[in-house]
């Protein structure tokens, strides 16, 4: 099934109340964007930054012999990030508020990651 940006936030907005915004960077350095209205965001300098991130430590886990980087966690003072690899080059970022609970986050993200294809 495929899905918008929008929609997969949407979805995942009534399970985790405390989701400001879900931000597709795809492969070829696009970036969609579906925020809550409080939440404000430079998508293409935060798509340039994380993608270079996720890309360094997808390398990592695999110069390592530790297999195949699926998901990356990042936890500020102000947000929680959650990083999804969606198909073989796009990653699917999530953000939350610090309150969040995380295991309740990542299952719900890896249900859904397993349900949509986002376009």
């Amino acid at each position: 099934m495929q899905a918008s940006v929008g929609q997969l936030f949407n979805s995942l907005r009534e399970k985790i109340p405390e989701l400001r915004a879900a931000i597709l960077i795809t492969a070829s350095g696009g970036v969609k964007v579906h925020a809550s209205p409080d939440f404000r965001i430079d998508a293409d300098f935060f798509a340039a930054e994380y993608a270079t991130l996720f890309r360094i430590a997808r390398r990592t886990v695999e110069d390592t012999s530790l297999g195949d980087a699926l998901e990356q966690i990042l936890i500020s003072d102000k947000a929680i990030l959650v990083a999804r690899r969606i198909g073989s080059g796009d990653v699917a970022v999530f953000v939350c508020g610090v309150d969040q609970h995380l295991g309740r986050l990542r299952y719900e993200i890896r249900r859904l990651s397993e349900q949509f294809i986002l376009v």
